[in-house]
């Protein structure tokens, strides 16, 4: 007898033989008591009217975005594809302008290439003017737009797990592009205070200024902070804005047990296991955020700049494997 059956590692069907299963048996098989009855998703296909949005990055290999944008599409029936590319530095406004000539809908942007994206658009949005890099390139009536969803995706992320800024004492390690859009989010939000720690206090005391405007409460320090027991137990929020403690190294020696124990602990970057920094805070039991929940809602709207269409958030979220 020949039947068909779906493969479940691909959710394609395929053909097999079977000499002596009956038509009851088979159906029995197929439909087990209780079970719901999967939908199947069908895969992407690529036609001649697919328009395309691509992540420019140095690496880009690692980028979880295509997985999430690309899952997106398809629960929408969109006809659209998300692809990486990584243009060399130095070629970098060669691969914006590929955008005007090939038609390509949209970027996201990711390192190196932040500030150099908010200087290759013909207007930026404030929000870039502020933080000084952008991480979604759209186009607007045949301008193209720089925008940064960074810190909207952070102050989501934070919101959907019950964290409140307004009124936070915050400390944010690290002084990069992508700390300044965590500052910018504070600031907006409406934190109590906002110290910014890194290596090179020059660099966070520029951020400081920067945004004193919006927040006279900015400050900045240098990383002897982390060890300071008095300061640590007083923040009710702790931002990892830097790369430390990736791909297995320790983290910096930092006090960890000093901050109070509901103060949330935010990692800014991913990775397939929890950061350095997230394991030093969970294991003194603080509640930890890591990257893939900023790169949901980041991505959730540059999504719709993309699209023109509301993000399914959760479907996002579980191709990346986390629950929204």
């Amino acid at each position: 007898m020949h039947v068909n059956e779906t493969d479940p590692g691909t959710g394609e069907e395929r053909s097999i033989t079977s000499a002596s299963a009956a038509p009851g048996d088979m159906a029995r098989a197929a439909e087990k008591p209780g079970e719901k009855k999967k939908r199947k998703v069908k895969p992407q296909r690529i036609e001649g009217s697919t328009r395309v949005v691509c992540v420019f990055g140095d690496p880009v290999e690692h980028s979880l975005s295509p997985r999430m944008h690309n899952a997106a599409y398809r629960e929408l029936a969109l006809d659209f594809v998300y692809v990486p590319f990584r243009p060399a530095v130095r070629r970098f406004a060669d691969a914006v302008e590929a955008m005007r000539t090939l038609g390509i809908v949209g970027a996201n942007v990711t390192l190196p290439f932040k500030e150099a994206a908010a200087l290759a658009c013909d207007r930026v949005t404030e929000t870039v003017r502020v933080a000084g890099a952008a991480n979604t390139l759209y186009f607007d009536r045949g301008r193209l737009v720089g925008d940064n969803t960074d810190g909207l995706g952070f102050a989501s992320a934070l919101g959907a797990h019950g964290f409140r800024i307004r009124g936070k004492r915050v400390l944010v390690i690290g002084a990069g592009g992508a700390a300044r859009a965590v500052v910018w989010a504070l600031a907006e939000y409406g934190a109590a205070d906002i110290v910014i720690a890194n290596r090179t206090p020059g660099k966070a005391k520029a951020i400081a200024k920067l945004f004193r405007s919006h927040l006279p409460g900015v400050d900045h320090c240098d990383l002897e902070v982390l060890d300071d027991f008095d300061f640590l137990e007083t923040r009710q929020l702790v931002v990892n804005a830097t790369s430390v403690g990736l791909n297995g190294r320790d983290f910096l020696d930092y006090s960890v047990e000093a901050t109070p124990e509901d103060c949330f602990h935010f990692d800014l970057v991913y990775a397939e296991e929890p950061t350095a920094f997230l394991r030093m805070a969970a294991e003194v039991g603080r509640p930890t955020i890591d990257g893939r929940h900023m790169l949901v809602h980041q991505g959730a709207a540059a999504f719709k700049l993309f699209t023109g269409r509301r993000a399914p958030v959760e479907v996002m979220g579980k191709a990346i494997g986390i629950r929204v």
